[in-house]
């Protein structure tokens, strides 16, 4: 008996705690309810904030995608269609964007927490530090496309929109508008319009540091895995170029670390390193890096025409690349979900209704029809496609492709051979070289901008797999070829690194691209057309 009294005073004695710890949650918990909830912008951000606490996984960051995507559009149709087709296509989008909105999905965000704060906070930096070295924003040295992009944007700030050059003589017979895919400087262009040229190339700079921060939270909620080796090695990756330019132009003073622009080792072909992109073309890189991670993330079809439609005036050239992207992710959505026990009506019901949403059918459609009428009238477009001369480059484009991306995907085929993706982006590849637009080799450098950010993932998910399972010999091969691919993004971070340190000590080094005119340029015909005849620009823009 007072063995069994003393083990039922010991178990008060412990319960009494835990009833003072229940009760003194279960006042906090009243105390914050009775709180009144913080006001104005902060009291929001502390709200968002704390709505990430505790959780793994959140809508936010596809969200803010969706809103960065989602806001230079919505300027294009303000400033170049006319009032009631603007004021139409402005309510469209905007509906279209909410209901994308509602509709997220969610993404790992389990490592968003204090602890993991420092991680993320080194994430942040590397993203602005990359950004900086680019040349956005004419902080560090800028590479010779720059010279293109700071006219755009001069154009786009000093100009009425839409852009219109009554008389472009001896170049044009006709007068001329301004056809690019510029969507991304929009938001700038509206910023240098009420405070200058200079603020418009500061603005840029933070936009795009906020598009790459995009690109940096769903990259790592696709791979669960927040860390800031990932975004390292986004920044670093690349194919063997290195390797390539050995073979092909070593000599006596060859050296593996230099500065110099080696990506055209292979004649005819040329495929971008992330950092490369990023530093040439980042008007088109940054659109496309966020629109295939959105497809990526899509668990259904309700809004995968809507994010499609984005990239055809934020980044055309890689919009191609995405067509096969968009019809397998669709297609297979329609696979998974179809039951084969069911009629075909029954079936039939459920999918179209998922796929003809408003986001899809309205916002997303009339999107992309309207900017496909308004690149159409570009000089350039009427060159059309062609394939490339295998014959005269068969063997470039074999060491290429070998070269390239085709090592990577045989380190990674014993774990990735039975993801479709693995196919789709290898077949995107392969295809890619041997289409051309013009007389350039832009298609192959661009359109083949989502299969590689979809290879990237893959090779980081096998690296992360294989080290789980420590498979040492896939890990050692896969981090061999990331290292090899890496001097890539080498030569052009130092290259970045060097012309801006010797500006700081001899100012008179110029560091800026050359100023030029658009229109006496010699790719003039690249960002002008003679509009007057274009159904877009006699039906649905603004006179000027």
């Amino acid at each position: 008996m007072m063995a069994d009294t003393k083990a039922n005073a010991s178990q008060a004695n412990d319960t009494a705690p835990q009833a003072n710890v229940t009760a003194s949650q279960t006042k906090q918990k009243a105390e914050a309810v009775q709180k009144p909830a913080a006001s104005g912008f902060l009291g929001k951000c502390r709200s968002g904030i704390a709505a990430l606490r505790g959780t793994t996984e959140s809508r936010l960051p596809v969200q803010i995608a969706y809103v960065y995507l989602t806001l230079p559009m919505l300027i294009f149709f303000l400033g170049w269609l006319k009032a009631p087709f603007s004021y139409l296509m402005e309510i469209v989008l905007v509906i279209g964007a909410c209901l994308a909105i509602r509709h997220a999905p969610k993404i790992d965000v389990s490592r968003l927490t204090r602890a993991g704060l420092p991680k993320i906070l080194l994430m942040a930096v590397l993203c602005v530090v990359w950004v900086y070295l680019s040349g956005i924003g004419k902080f560090a040295f800028q590479n010779f496309d720059h010279k293109w992009r700071n006219a755009l944007l001069e154009k786009l700030v000093n100009n009425d929109w839409p852009v219109i050059i009554p008389d472009a003589s001896p170049h044009f017979e006709k007068p001329i508008a301004m056809i690019y895919y510029f969507t991304l400087w929009l938001p700038a262009a509206c910023a240098g319009k009420i405070w200058g040229l200079e603020a418009a190339h500061t603005f840029l700079f933070y936009w795009c540091v906020i598009g790459v921060m995009i690109v940096m939270t769903l990259l790592c909620g696709k791979l669960k895995k927040w860390s800031p080796w990932i975004m390292l090695a986004f920044i670093l990756f690349s194919g063997l170029d290195t390797v390539g330019d050995f073979i092909l132009h070593n000599s006596g003073d060859f050296t593996w670390f230099n500065t110099n622009h080696i990506e055209h080792w292979a004649t005819g072909f040329q495929l971008s390193s992330m950092s490369t992109q990023l530093f040439w073309v980042y008007n088109q890189a940054i659109p496309a890096w966020i629109i295939t991670l959105l497809l990526l993330h899509q668990k259904d079809n309700r809004s995968l025409i809507f994010i499609y439609a984005f990239s055809l005036m934020g980044c055309t050239l890689p919009a191609i690349g995405l067509v096969p992207v968009v019809a397998f992710l669709g297609i297979s959505r329609v696979v998974k979900t179809y039951d084969l026990k069911k009629p075909l009506k029954e079936n039939a019901v459920p999918i179209l209704k998922e796929a003809l949403t408003f986001e899809n059918a309205a916002a997303g459609v009339l999107t992309a029809l309207i900017s496909y009428l308004f690149l159409k009238a570009n000089s350039a477009s009427t060159g059309g496609f062609r394939m490339t001369d295998m014959r005269r480059f068969l063997m470039s484009y074999l060491l290429m492709i070998l070269l390239e991306f085709l090592v990577y995907y045989f380190a990674i085929y014993s774990r990735k051979k039975r993801d479709p993706l693995y196919w789709l982006s290898l077949i995107s590849l392969l295809i890619a070289p041997m289409i051309r637009v013009g007389t350039s080799i832009d298609f192959v450098m661009r359109a083949s901008i989502p299969a590689l950010v979809i290879l990237f993932i893959l090779i980081m998910e096998t690296l992360l797999e294989s080290r789980k399972a420590k498979t040492h010999m896939q890990t050692a091969v896969i981090t061999v070829l990331l290292a090899l691919g890496s001097l890539t993004a080498y030569h052009e971070i130092s290259r970045s690194v060097y012309k801006t340190i010797d500006h700081i000590n001899h100012p008179e080094n110029a560091i800026v691209a050359s100023e030029i005119d658009l229109v006496e340029d010699a790719c003039r015909r690249n960002f002008f057309g003679e509009y007057e005849d274009s159904f877009f620009f006699k039906y649905l823009a603004k006179k000027p």
